[in-house]
């Protein structure tokens, strides 16, 4: 990552003891540099429409209850609009400057923020009945021992009979950013590049963010690296299943946004998953 004089002066939230034990690994680093304009980047994704394709699947593995864990939860949007939508929810995230985002944005939600990485203990009161890890969490574990160590502890936050919900990139996904995709708001103009790396199935996306200063004719340059892996289908299936998960339901997402039965690496963006925790005996 790299920043101006400008973005180095900018204030980030002071995190809490707890919060400062989480490790600032390249997923940390890069949202915590993202932090600052990151809903004007994603301000026009529908987050109500695809929250009904996600309940659909949870209520279709039929949890016995209503505790959601939002494992990645970024700003909180997502966790309010579970909230809204019914669930008892907790959010975490590992960059502190997102979740110092979310908890002064949604500060009257009641909703429990942390900083922490996915690879730990869950935070918050569990057994959860509803785990979602959504926006590209299991690509940035690009490491697979890292993958299994999350599944497992998500699996270990979970209720028997509760369900995980998450996503993940496809081959045709990182084909498509080798181009560069342009992101225009009010104040930011972003400029998104991706490339292949040379071992491993691992991604390397740049994002070269130009941001005005409020009150001046200036702006201001941030870049930073994103870096993911893309992990194959039985992968999934295999972790997930030494986690004691099932999985369950698999789902293409195409680039108009419309889901399919089964996920097809050459057709489809992205999996859209799901995975049972087998009810106790």
């Amino acid at each position: 990552m790299t920043t101006t004089p400008a973005d180095r002066a900018t204030p980030t939230p002071t995190p809490s003891p707890v919060d400062q034990a989480v490790s600032a690994d390249h997923a940390a680093v890069a949202y915590d540099a993202t932090a600052p304009f990151y809903d004007s980047l994603t301000r026009h994704d529908n987050y109500d429409v695809f929250a009904d394709l996600l309940e659909g699947l949870i209520k279709q593995a039929g949890p016995a209850g209503t505790r959601l864990l939002d494992a990645g939860c970024g700003t909180g949007r997502s966790s309010v609009l579970f909230a809204g939508r019914g669930y008892r929810v907790t959010g975490f995230d590992i960059s502190a400057s997102m979740i110092g985002i979310a908890r002064t944005r949604h500060a009257d939600s009641g909703i429990d923020f942390h900083v922490h990485d996915i690879r730990r203990p869950a935070p918050g009161e569990g057994p959860y009945d509803v785990v979602l890890c959504m926006s590209d969490i299991v690509n940035y574990l690009v490491d697979p021992a890292h993958l299994a160590e999350a599944f497992a502890r998500l699996s270990a936050a979970m209720a028997p009979g509760g369900v995980l919900v998450f996503d993940a990139n496809t081959a045709l996904g990182y084909d498509l950013m080798r181009e560069p995709h342009i992101v225009r708001d009010d104040g930011l103009f972003a400029v998104l590049t991706g490339k292949h790396l040379a071992s491993g199935g691992r991604y390397q996306l740049t994002m070269d963010a130009f941001r005005a200063e409020a009150g001046t004719d200036h702006w201001t340059r941030s870049t930073v690296e994103h870096h993911q892996a893309h992990h194959s289908q039985d992968r999934f299936a295999t972790l997930l299943e030494a986690a004691g998960l099932r999985l369950t339901a698999r789902h293409g997402l195409h680039i108009s946004g419309s889901l399919s039965d089964g996920v097809d690496e050459s057709a489809h963006t992205k999996g859209l998953y799901a995975a049972v925790k087998p009810p106790t005996a």
